[in-house]
């Protein structure tokens, strides 16, 4: 029998697009992220360290988180019924494909389970590969704490590890007990068990949080604090003395550029303290020269972007606003973000 491209288009398009979408967003996630942990100068040295299973263990991370943000979405039962009882939705077509919602549901659960298995072999060759390839010269970089460490000790003793571990086991429950077997025979342990959904995801946001992999790549931080008088700097001081002496420890004294300006003044310019010397050299009085340091930061970053970080009254955020917009001749993009505590 002779297929009709005309009504298979109307029975199958929406579905298939849907489809090719989906994958095609999942292997662009995949190929970007493999990409930038395998050719990125600030992964550099954590790529030399880790080698191949640097790249699968972040590229399968991506897909991971984007299937696990998606596959709860299918089973919202009362959005499903708003979308479907309401005028949001005009197409035909479209309130046809809410009715694959248990498919794609079960296609992200099929892509979670496949990229799993990718991602802890991936971490367990990177376990062995901190361990073998520990180096003094890049201690914050790696996990283990001396060459040869049991691998096992990082699957077991970290939060990356032991939350991941935890999860592989969850979704082994769940998985078998998604079975068809296990479906008719006794619905109830299959119901319990994807309950335990609640503490994947609970997992999920821990082993995000705990696993920190910082690029190591030489950058400079200014840090710029205008305050109306000398004793608002007194509460963050002793922090910015120790990141300071601690750059200077480790020879990179030109990490981290304080600048503190004083609007204000009352005739003490300067921190009382034998401690702060080092910061009341880089304390000066009056307000900072917003444009020259962005055309001195632009300068020394030609070509790159720079995150700008403003917390504080809306005159200095909309200047920083507009010169983070403003074009420059250096090809240096700036990029605003504003916080606010008040």
């Amino acid at each position: 029998m002779a297929v009709s491209w005309r009504s298979w288009l109307a029975n199958e398009g929406v579905k298939h697009l849907c489809l090719l979408l989906w994958l095609s967003l999942n292997v662009l996630l995949f190929w970007k992220t493999f990409l930038l942990y395998n050719q990125g100068p600030e992964y550099y040295y954590l790529h030399q360290m880790l080698g191949l299973g640097l790249c699968l263990s972040r590229a399968s991370a991506s897909v991971l988180n984007l299937n696990c943000s998606l596959i709860l979405l299918p089973m919202c039962r009362t959005l499903l019924a708003y979308l479907r009882g309401s005028h949001k939705v005009p197409s035909r077509r479209t309130r046809r494909l809410l009715d694959k919602s248990r498919t794609f549901h079960i296609t992200c659960g099929v892509t979670i389970c496949i990229f799993s298995g990718v991602h802890v072999a991936a971490h367990l060759v990177n376990a062995l590969n901190f361990s073998v390839n520990y180096s003094e010269d890049f201690v914050e970089l790696n996990a283990a704490r001396y060459r040869d460490e049991d691998p096992r000790k990082l699957l077991f003793t970290t939060v990356p590890g032991l939350t991941g571990v935890c999860m592989v086991l969850v979704l082994f429950l769940m998985i078998t007990a998604s079975t068809y077997a296990i479906r008719v025979s006794n619905y109830d342990i299959f119901w319990y068990t994807h309950n335990l959904f609640f503490v994947f995801y609970m997992l999920l946001m821990l082993h995000v949080s705990g696993d920190d992999w910082r690029p190591y790549k030489l950058r400079r931080l200014y840090f710029i604090w205008v305050c109306r008088d000398i004793q608002s700097f007194r509460w963050f001081a002793d922090l910015l003395c120790m990141l300071y002496n601690k750059f200077w420890q480790e020879n990179r004294p030109d990490y981290v550029n304080i600048q503190l300006y004083l609007s204000q003044t009352d005739g003490i310019q300067k921190i009382i303290g034998e401690k702060y010397q080092a910061l009341n050299s880089r304390l000066f009085i009056g307000r900072p020269r917003w444009k020259l340091l962005f055309d001195e930061i632009a300068k020394c970053n030609r070509g790159k972007t720079v995150g700008v970080f403003c917390c504080g009254p809306n005159s200095i955020s909309k200047t920083l606003h507009k010169l983070s917009n403003r074009n420059n001749s250096y090809g240096t993009r700036f990029e605003y973000n504003k916080e606010s505590f008040s």
